[in-house]
C-alpha cells in the first residue's frame, strides 16, 4: 500500500502553466494513492496578494500562510509531500525558507522545480546557504529534464536529483484517430499547395521569439512559399503589440497573419493545435524550463521548430518530431519550417509518437509511481 500523498502548490485559478501542472499531477496520482491538496493560491491568483507584495508585512503574510500549511500537514503525518511550487526568485525563496521549510519538517517531501533559473539561488550570497539547507531537508528534488537536473549537480547530490517530465490535461489530447485524420487531410492539402499553417502559442514575450517567427513568415513569402501564421498569447505591454503590428505592415504579411489574443479555454487551445501544421517556438527566454505548449503540439501531431535551449533538445527528436533552428535568425526559422513541411506526414507521425512515449499521462504516471515506490 502506497503512502497517501499531499500535493502542495498553486492550483487554478489563475490558469497558468504551473497551476495546470500542479492540478494535473494531483489528478494523475489520485487513483494510485489517496491524494490531499493544499492550494497555495489564497483565492486572489497569487501566493502573495498584490496588496502586500512589496510591503514589509509580506514576511508576516508568509509566516501566517506557513502556519496554516504546518497545521494542515500535522494532521497528515504519514503523507508523502509533493511540493510543486519551489521558487527560483529571491522573494519566492524567502517564502520557501520562512513558510515552506518549517512546514515540511518531519515529512518525506519532494520539491518540483518548474523554473530554468533555479540555480541562480546558489550563486547569490544572499540565498546560497538557505537554498542548500532546503536541499538537505528535502528527500529529493524533481526536475523536468535531465538537462535541468545536470545544471543543479554542484548543489544537489546525485541521489536527490530526480527527473520526471510534465504532462498535459486529457482534454488537450486529441485521440489517435483524430490525429491520423488530420495527417491524411493536411498531407494532401500541403502537397496540393495549401498554405503551411504555422502556430506560435505562448505569452507574447519578446524572448519567446514571436517577432522572429513573424519575420520568418516574411522570408517564406519572399521565397514564394504559401504560409499562414496564427499567434496565440497575451501581450505583456501595449508597446510590444504596437511593434508587432508595425512589423506586420512592414513585411506586408497582414493578409496571412492572425493574432488571436490569449486563449484559456481548453477546447479552443486544442482546436488551434489540431489546425496547425508546424508549431514554432524559437525561444531564448532566460528561465525557460519545459514548455507545456510543445507537449500540447506533439499530442496533436504537430511537429515543432524550436531552438536548442533549456530542455527543448530533450523534447524534440531532430528530423523525427521536428527540427532545431538558430536563435534570433528568421532565415534559419524559415528553413526549419520548410524542412518540416517537406516531410510533413512523417514529422507529424513522429510528433505524436514522441508524445505517446515520453509525455502522455500514462508514461509520466509510471515515472512518478517508480519514484514514489523507490
Amino acid at each position: 500500500m502506497r503512502a497517501p500523498l499531499a500535493v502542495v502548490g498553486r492550483f487554478p485559478p489563475p490558469l497558468d502553466g504551473q497551476a495546470i501542472a500542479t492540478r494535473r499531477l494531483a489528478d494523475l496520482l489520485e487513483d494510485a494513492a489517496p491524494v490531499d491538496r493544499f492550494n497555495l493560491n489564497p483565492g486572489d491568483g497569487a501566493f502573495i496578494p498584490a496588496s502586500v507584495r512589496f510591503r514589509p508585512d509580506a514576511a508576516l503574510y508568509f509566516l501566517r500562510r506557513g502556519r496554516e500549511l504546518r497545521r494542515w500537514l500535522a494532521e497528515r503525518p504519514g503523507h508523502t509531500v509533493l511540493w510543486t511550487g519551489i521558487s527560483a526568485s529571491p522573494l519566492g525563496h524567502l517564502r520557501d525558507a520562512l513558510a515552506m521549510a518549517p512546514a515540511l519538517r518531519g515529512h518525506r517531501a519532494y520539491g518540483i522545480v518548474h523554473h530554468g533559473g533555479w540555480g541562480d539561488l546558489f550563486a547569490s550570497p544572499l540565498t546560497r546557504r538557505s537554498a542548500l539547507r532546503l536541499v538537505r531537508q528535502l528527500s529529493g528534488v524533481v526536475f523536468l529534464s535531465q538537462t535541468l537536473a545536470d545544471r543543479a549537480a554542484p548543489w544537489v547530490p546525485d541521489e536527490k536529483r530526480l527527473v520526471v517530465p510534465n504532462t498535459i490535461d486529457d482534454d488537450l489530447i486529441p485521440s489517435r484517430a483524430e490525429v491520423e485524420q488530420k495527417r491524411e487531410t493536411r498531407a494532401a492539402a500541403i502537397a496540393s499547395g495549401d498554405p503551411i499553417r504555422v502556430l506560435f502559442f505562448s505569452h507574447m514575450i519578446p524572448s519567446k521569439g514571436y517577432l522572429d517567427v513573424l519575420r520568418a513568415v516574411g522570408v517564406l513569402r519572399q521565397r514564394g512559399v504559401a504560409v499562414r501564421a496564427d499567434f496565440v498569447g497575451r501581450w505583456t505591454s501595449p508597446e510590444d503589440e504596437a511593434v508587432f503590428r508595425a512589423e506586420m505592415d512592414r513585411l506586408r504579411v497582414a493578409d496571412c497573419v492572425v493574432h488571436h489574443g490569449g486563449v484559456s479555454d481548453r477546447a479552443a487551445a486544442r482546436a488551434h493545435y489540431l489546425a496547425a501544421d508546424v508549431f514554432c517556438l524559437p525561444t531564448t527566454y532566460p528561465t525557460e524550463a519545459q514548455p507545456l505548449t510543445i507537449i500540447e503540439a506533439l499530442a496533436a501531431g504537430c511537429p515543432a521548430v524550436v531552438t536548442e535551449h533549456a530542455s527543448l533538445p530533450e523534447m524534440i527528436e531532430r528530423g523525427v518530431s521536428g527540427t532545431f533552428v538558430r536563435a534570433s535568425d528568421p532565415a534559419s526559422i524559415a528553413d526549419g519550417i520548410a524542412r518540416v513541411a517537406a516531410g510533413w506526414r512523417t514529422h507529424s507521425a513522429g510528433a505524436r509518437a514522441r508524445f505517446d512515449a515520453a509525455f502522455a499521462p500514462d508514461a509520466v504516471r509510471q515515472q512518478w509511481l517508480a519514484l514514489l515506490d523507490g
